[in-house]
């Protein structure tokens, strides 16, 4: 619980040095890893038969305000993968002008 915030950058490393002896590089790029593989399987999950009815045994999540049916299948893998494209995007114009890692951000 102690090294939660260390998943969120460099900064806080500086703020809590609760962070493992590795680079940080290595460290945020397993993170964007990590993002990415969690978002592929629940895209995987969206696609699965019956994912519908198993929603709307969750207690309060189908009610008249969420439409279960526009969480899975086709259209639930598109904003999934949508959501990503522009996530990563975002952070690719961000790092354009860092040539190392000495670079400021």
């Amino acid at each position: 619980l102690l090294q939660i915030p260390c998943l969120c950058g460099g900064a806080s490393c500086l703020l809590c040095r609760c962070c493992p002896n590795s680079k940080n590089s290595m460290v945020t790029r397993l993170i964007y890893a990590f993002l990415l593989l969690l978002s592929t399987l629940v895209a995987c999950i969206m696609l699965a038969p019956g994912m519908e009815k198993q929603l709307k045994k969750v207690p309060g999540f189908c009610d008249n305000v969420v439409d279960c049916e526009a969480l899975v299948g086709y259209r639930a893998v598109y904003r999934i993968s949508f959501a990503m494209a522009v996530f990563f995007l975002l952070f690719a114009l961000l790092m354009i002008q860092v040539k190392s890692i000495l670079s400021p951000r």
